[in-house]
């Protein structure tokens, strides 16, 4: 064949051509797209699992924190408890010695003032009397 010979071929027969050469392109660019989402698939999967894998973690320092705050909260509770315990007796202790001592201090005070102990003691006689006999 010759130049005009090539010149004169029908146009059709380079359409068919370039519309073969898109459809190639495009099996080629839909291969690549489907390799390509493949892998990404692949690293998504991936990425999934290191993330399950990082929340299991947290979620186990999580419970550990928790665990140990229980353990500080019950040791704390207990030294509370203690610490009133002992500042209870104390208290009732200290209360008893004073109870102790005012009533050595008033056996005293009736010994060296028997009338006016006798005298107190028949004024409250009488105001209780008259209160009952209100009633």
């Amino acid at each position: 064949m010759t130049a005009a010979n090539e010149s004169a071929s029908p146009p059709s027969d380079g359409l068919a051509a370039a519309a073969a050469r898109i459809a190639e392109e495009l099996q080629r660019a839909k291969d690549n797209l489907s390799r390509s989402a493949s892998d990404a698939g692949g690293e998504l999967g991936g990425e999934l699992r290191k993330l399950q894998e990082d929340l299991a973690a947290i979620q186990r320092t999580v419970a550990g924190f928790s665990q140990e705050a229980r353990t500080e909260a019950a040791g704390a509770a207990s030294r509370i408890g203690d610490h009133a315990a002992g500042a209870a007796h104390e208290f009732a202790g200290s209360a008893k010695q004073q109870a102790h001592s005012a009533m050595a201090d008033f056996e005293e005070f009736a010994r060296k003032n028997p009338q006016v102990v006798l005298g107190a003691t028949l004024g409250v006689g009488v105001l209780v009397g008259l209160m009952l006999r209100r009633r």
